[in-house]
């Protein structure tokens, strides 16, 4: 059974790549630039986005890409434990 989990997190995960990940992409960067720039924030030290004047675009760039992770794997979570449970359901009526 644990397997069975396994395979249904990769799928979903591939299937969601395509859909719903992108999805939430293009409503939270808009945009691959916009995307990059969070990932150059979020590796950049605060310290220095603060010396070069770019403290609260850092931030929200991390956000951002916070958000974006967070709501990814909840997704993911989310549809596995549906997803597993309507499994359940059918072989236990089996």
């Amino acid at each position: 059974m644990r397997c069975m989990g396994t395979i249904i997190i990769i799928a979903l995960i591939i299937i969601n790549f395509f859909t719903v990940y992108k999805l939430l992409f293009n409503i939270i960067f808009g945009s691959k630039d916009e995307f990059k720039n969070s990932m150059r924030y979020s590796l950049t030290p605060d310290i220095i986005s603060l010396f070069k004047g770019e403290y609260w675009k850092d931030q929200v760039g991390e956000f951002k890409l916070g958000i974006f992770i967070v709501l990814c794997i909840t997704v993911t979570i989310v549809e596995y434990k549906v997803i597993n449970g309507i499994l359940q359901w059918i072989i236990n009526a089996i």
